[in-house]
């Protein structure tokens, strides 16, 4: 997992992507897992150990917010905007591309009924 965070980052830094190398690293890792070259099972333990201690992960940014509790404070009504603002955007986003998808696939899957019922009316 790390040599695709350190893959990922340093593709974001000869590209000047606009995503972070832990993003890029994570699309990778989930590009290679779809292709097949990498097995999920072959991360089991080191996931299991991550899920395990997964709350230590989340001390830095509850230390942050406590250093930081005087902005908090003084911008309480534009975070909270904000945070209501990013998340309608994300789930109008998320219906938006589901309802894509729907229609992509069904149309997708009407033209190979269609191309299937002209092969069997031509034989």
């Amino acid at each position: 997992m790390y040599g695709f965070y350190w893959i990922g980052t340093w593709i974001q830094s000869i590209l000047h992507l606009p995503l972070t190398g832990s993003i890029v690293g994570m699309l990778l890792l989930f590009i290679v897992i779809q292709m097949g070259w990498v097995r999920i099972s072959w991360g089991n333990e080191g996931s299991s150990w991550l899920q395990s201690n997964l709350q230590l992960l989340f001390i830095p940014p509850t230390v942050g917010i406590i250093n930081h509790f005087d902005f908090f404070t003084a911008n309480t009504i534009l975070l909270v905007l904000g945070l209501i603002l990013s998340t309608l955007v994300t789930c109008l986003l998320s219906a938006k591309i589901g309802e894509w998808l729907m229609t992509w696939i069904r149309s997708h899957r009407d033209k190979k009924e269609a191309i299937s019922c002209q092969h069997s009316s031509s034989e």
